[in-house]
């Protein structure tokens, strides 16, 4: 009799006041694994008031936090194409400007020690460095200068892109180099020179045959004539 009193006065004061239930601490089942890690620790979960979040599950016994990931460092690196931009390489002397470039920060001082790469294309109009290799890497000087070394270009004639990338501290940086390869531009130049010199022979014969006609005494009225006969003119192809 006692009991049933009991029971029915615990349900009536539940029906009086139904939010004194939600007072009472919310445990997960007794088998799993969030229940046991709180057991373990001596806490018991509570449920989060309205308008919060549960806070985070601590990591398990023996098992320490992950650590936060440091910052990225800001900024980007400029390049600026010092040599080698729109030059032309000549094929058949086997001649090419290396390109050469200055890094710098963003407040425009030079940065020491990056690394600088230089890429050919690996088809096409192209070039190689040492060892017959596509791309080198180089060090910036105290300047922030970097250039590439023994660089030369391949056989096949046109336009390319060289591409530079430069990496310092997590900075980074990029740039585009625009060259040609050209075959005989050497032999081009000898032309134009035979040229100048051929004019230069002819304005030294008028010269010459005006200076001996004017040395003798002509009648008055008349004039020794002057006559220039060229010779043939040869130009080779290029060699």
């Amino acid at each position: 009799m006692r009991l049933q009193r009991f029971v029915v006065l615990i349900l009536t004061f539940f029906l009086a006041f139904p939010s004194a239930g939600q007072q009472f601490p919310r445990f997960s089942p007794s088998g799993s694994p969030i229940a046991q890690r709180y057991v373990a620790q001596g806490k018991a979960p509570q449920a989060p008031e309205p308008g919060q979040v549960a806070p985070a599950m601590p990591p398990p016994a023996g098992q320490a936090a992950p650590e936060a990931s440091p910052p990225e460092p800001k900024g980007v690196l400029n390049i600026e194409v010092l040599e080698g931009e729109g030059a032309q390489n000549d094929i058949q002397a086997g001649v090419a400007i290396a390109p050469r470039v200055r890094v710098t920060d963003e407040s425009g001082n030079p940065v020491a020690n990056a690394e600088v790469v230089f890429a050919l294309p690996r088809g096409g109009p192209s070039g190689v460095f040492s060892g017959w290799v596509r791309t080198q890497t180089v060090r910036t000087d105290e300047d922030g200068i970097a250039a590439a070394t023994a660089y030369a270009p391949n056989q096949i004639e046109g336009p390319f892109d060289i591409k530079v990338t430069a990496t310092a501290d997590g900075r980074k940086g990029s740039a585009v180099i625009s060259q040609t390869n050209v075959r005989g531009r050497q032999a081009k130049a000898r032309k134009k020179w035979v040229w100048w010199a051929v004019a230069a022979g002819a304005a030294a014969g008028i010269i010459a045959g005006v200076a001996a006609g004017g040395g003798g005494e002509a009648p008055p009225g008349q004039q020794n004539p002057v006559t220039i006969t060229p010779g043939p003119i040869s130009v080779g192809g290029p060699r």
